[in-house]
């Protein structure tokens, strides 16, 4: 979809990589022209309980979809890319950072024994009040530990465990890295000190240092030479790692001030406030995710939102 004006000299193009599409958005600055690119894929149920995807699958979209939007802008100066995608993804990734596993989605459900576990022990409780991330079998946490109770073999095979989001980083800029944003939404992360807990890693059965560096949702990498040629930009265009498509959402539609709450419905669904901070108490069917290092979100969420009619219409 273009807006049928002249490209503008200058444009801003935001990458959101979902659970059913890659959406590459085209903005003119200081003009009203814009472009939107669509590159769906499937949503994969080998067996019941499993929702997997093709990362190279994924990868190919995006880069389809953000080839589109450069030749939309017709040569204007793309001052930057940012990235939003899904959460509660895991990719395992070998020492080559060839996909051992497909991307487990937040939607998979194998790990629901585990995240039981965890609930009947305690260890549930502390994990949220640690994380911030109610135990579930969305949780990167629990999908890891179901590699290591039930596949042990592909996970010996890992070099790195990785979210969506760091591997479509990965895809653009040859970096591997995640950013504040996705990293708070596995139940690996220590809402307090912003690091990868060693408490929840060894729950996990993995190392910190199988998880990629955490950076700033505003920090930039540059585009890979390899993606560069490939969809027509300079090299080394900057490329922000932005935050999750969670959090984002109550940036895009304004929700940022003290009580206001944003709902969004997608694939799921979830209502989030913005808080300038971790509470330091949390209900324990609450969520807290970054969206910055000074504003974080706090809300709740349903898994069975627009996923539903493509489920009904099967």
């Amino acid at each position: 979809m273009t807006v049928s004006t002249p490209p503008p000299a200058e444009v801003m193009i935001g990458v959101d990589v979902g659970t059913t599409a890659a959406k590459v958005a085209a903005f003119g600055l200081g003009s009203p022209w814009r472009h939107v690119a669509v590159r769906e894929y499937p949503l994969l149920e080998p067996r019941p309980g499993y929702q997997v995807q093709d990362p190279e699958t994924i990868a190919a979209a995006t880069l389809s979809a953000l080839a589109d939007a450069v030749a939309a802008a017709r040569g204007a100066s793309v001052v930057a890319l940012s990235v939003s995608t899904a959460m509660h993804g895991l990719i395992g990734l070998d020492a080559t950072m060839t996909p051992v596993t497909p991307l487990l989605t937040w939607a998979d459900a194998r790990s629901a024994e585990q995240a039981a576990a965890l609930r009947a022990s305690g260890e549930a409780l502390e994990i949220h009040a640690l994380t911030g991330t109610p135990v579930h079998s969305m949780t990167p946490l629990t999908k890891l530990m179901w590699f290591a109770e039930h596949d042990a073999t592909t996970a010996g095979r890992v070099r790195w465990w990785v979210g969506l989001k760091d591997y479509v980083l990965w895809r653009l800029t040859g970096t591997l890295a995640t950013e504040l944003s996705s990293a708070s939404g596995t139940a690996l992360l220590d809402r307090r000190t912003r690091q990868w807990s060693e408490r929840a890693t060894s729950l996990a059965g993995i190392t910190e240092d199988q998880l990629p560096d955490i950076l700033p949702t505003t920090a930039s990498l540059g585009l890979s030479r390899a993606v560069a040629t490939r969809v027509g930009l300079p090299i080394n265009t900057p490329v922000v790692v932005g935050a999750a498509d969670g959090p984002l959402g109550n940036l895009g539609t304004g929700a940022l001030d003290p009580g206001v709450v944003g709902l969004s419905l997608g694939t799921s669904g979830a209502a989030r406030m913005v808080v300038a901070a971790p509470p330091e108490h949390l209900d324990p069917s609450l969520f807290c995710y970054a969206l910055t290092a000074d504003a974080w979100v706090v809300g709740g969420a349903v898994s069975n939102g627009g996923v539903v009619v493509r489920w009904a219409g099967a």
